[in-house]
């Protein structure tokens, strides 16, 4: 018996990064023939193995203009007013709209990917239905003899349940082969800056609290009588390893968890915006800017315990800090010392966290920036 399945299947390309002082690129395809996505276009390369024969051509451009030549969406003063709207909000554009032009390959490949193995999921469902099905019908079929008195219908409903098992089997091979294989080519140096990166961030996810924070507003210092000149908006987010789905790679990623949109996975030379299997972004990461700064930080929760108690303030305060004596039920907060690391790009990516050991977060930023100053 035919399955749907079959005709669906098609090669996943495994895809090579190269870093290099020129920039970042993406080639798919196999040797002697293969395409190479740069940020100046599309190049085929052609060339017979083991002759020394070898030609690149330019086949073809990206669409649009420059980014020099289009506004900075991400920045963009919002149209009208509204009061009761933040003054800052750290939430980055639209995952498809972020992707440097040298990934834009890798971007397509890895969404056809998960399109791919989405599809034969369904079938291995049906396969599954199919399978318990006739199944039971064999069930019945043996409680009323007659699975016994017509060896055609035995032979029937063996064959039939054979046939589902091969290809369920099949089926299954193919999801997990339904990946892009992604290797990332690194010298010596990039390595060794790359895995203290990963040593930096794995010290990082151990912090006792770690936040996304999502907007903030400036502070009528007078009228509210606080201490605090900005309020913030949080939640409570982790950093982990795991993969993309979609990409099989022997680096696992570097995620930062994102509770007001995509989140962010850093591998080798490059990041990915995750939101979900068919929208992502892939970007360059020397159009990363990462930044860092210690902050203090007025306390009003339970104080992380790997976190720095820098002063106390009072709730309600005068001019000069002083208690405010009007307010019967006044408190003294604790002031922190938090770390903060905040992401943006020029294509729309602004996401800002904040970590409860401020120690471990500079660690992880001068670790950042050096691997980003080899590429």
């Amino acid at each position: 018996m035919a399955w749907a399945f079959r005709r669906r299947i098609k090669v996943i390309p495994g895809v090579s990064i190269n870093l290099s002082k020129s920039g970042i690129s993406a080639s798919a395809g196999v040797r002697g023939a293969s395409l190479t996505f740069r940020s100046d276009g599309i190049y085929r390369n052609l060339g017979l193995p083991g002759t020394g024969l070898y030609s690149r051509q330019k086949v073809g451009n990206y669409g649009g203009g420059t980014p020099a030549d289009e506004p900075d969406q991400g920045f963009l003063p919002d149209e009208g007013f509204d009061e009761t709207a933040p003054d800052y909000s750290f939430i980055s554009a639209d995952p498809l709209e972020v992707t440097s032009e040298g990934l834009q390959g890798l971007q397509q490949a890895v969404i056809d990917a998960n399109r791919q193995r989405d599809e034969l999921k369904r079938d291995a469902a049906s396969i599954r239905d199919s399978l318990s099905l006739i199944r039971f019908g064999a069930i019945l079929s043996k409680l009323c003899l007659v699975y016994f008195l017509l060896p055609s219908l035995k032979r029937a409903i063996q064959a039939g349940i054979k046939a589902r098992q091969d290809a369920l089997r099949e089926v299954s091979s193919s999801i997990e082969l339904s990946v892009v294989s992604l290797a990332v080519e690194m010298d010596a140096e990039c390595r060794a800056s790359y895995l203290q990166c990963q040593h930096s961030f794995d010290a990082l996810t151990r912090c006792a609290s770690i936040w996304d924070v999502t907007s903030g507003s400036d502070v009528d210092r007078v009228r509210s009588r606080s201490a605090a000149a900005m309020s913030i908006e949080r939640s409570t987010t982790k950093c982990l390893r795991q993969g993309v789905p979609g990409i099989s790679s022997p680096e696992l990623p570097l995620v930062f968890l994102n509770r007001n949109g995509a989140d962010i996975y850093v591998y080798p030379g490059f990041f990915v915006m995750y939101e979900s299997p068919s929208r992502m972004g892939i970007l360059d990461m020397a159009e990363l800017e990462v930044s860092y700064e210690s902050t203090r930080f007025i306390e009003t929760e339970a104080v992380p315990p790997d976190s720095s108690r820098v002063g106390e303030v009072w709730e309600k305060s005068n001019k000069d800090g002083s208690r405010d004596k009007r307010y019967a039920e006044n408190r003294q907060l604790p002031v922190m010392e938090y770390g903060e690391i905040t992401f943006r790009s020029r294509s729309g990516i602004y996401e800002k966290y904040m970590f409860s050991d401020a120690r471990q977060a500079g660690s992880f930023f001068d670790a950042l920036q050096g691997f980003k100053s080899l590429l």
